[in-house]
């Protein structure tokens, strides 16, 4: 089977992410000045790779950055709402300064185990790998041997490649992301190969914030 070229890259800045507030899927703003920069910048790392077709959340930070992206590159990015980031519930558009407890049970339940813990009306870990996963395969099984462009999200990403490279959900903070950073991963059918991760040469010299 040929090997498919699977890159990701997160959303451009947001003034949530710059106000370091958390975002969620319930959050939906849009790229402020530095995220539209960021997503020029992401477009310039394929100036000699032939990008086959892009997509993106139907969020709008994720489908704008994708929208930058692709007027450069002459492509129309294709949205679905299951690649949407996790939905954190209450703890949405609130400063992280106020719910670092919060967040912190969060992570301590996930790294112990317990990928199915959500808050109230949240998801958890396992719901979403199974909506964003259902999606991204039939994707890569109908484009296989193309180069291949996912503009996501911080969270969501995180559940993928800790998935994809098999460290479990458990592992998920052994992601990094970075607003407009880059992944690259080969698949081969049925095996993935990080080539990089969290990528930020590309960007300019602005201030990231988490979320």
């Amino acid at each position: 089977m040929a090997l498919t070229n699977i890159y990701l890259a997160r959303h451009g800045q947001t003034e949530y992410n710059r106000l370091n507030q958390i975002q969620g899927r319930g959050i939906d703003a849009s790229l402020n000045d530095t995220g539209h920069r960021q997503a020029r910048a992401i477009a310039t790392c394929f100036e000699n790779i032939k990008l086959h077709q892009l997509f993106s959340s139907s969020l709008k930070r994720s489908f704008e950055t994708a929208q930058v992206v692709g007027d450069i590159h002459d492509l129309k990015p294709k949205s679905y709402a299951d690649l949407d980031e996790m939905d954190f519930g209450p703890l949405e558009g609130r400063p992280i300064s106020e719910i670092e407890s919060k967040l912190e049970e969060l992570h301590n339940k996930w790294k112990a185990g317990d990928t199915a813990f959500a808050y109230e009306q949240a998801e958890s870990p396992e719901m979403v790998l199974r909506r964003a996963t259902e999606r991204i395969e039939k994707i890569m099984n109908e484009q296989q041997g193309n180069n291949l462009l996912f503009i996501l999200h911080g969270r969501l990403i995180r559940i993928l490649v800790s998935h994809w490279l098999q460290y479990g959900l458990t592992g998920m903070h052994k992601v990094p992301h970075t607003n407009g950073a880059l992944y690259h991963l080969k698949w081969n059918g049925s095996v993935f190969k990080p080539i990089y991760l969290n990528r930020t040469a590309h960007l300019e010299n602005d201030s990231e914030k988490k979320g």
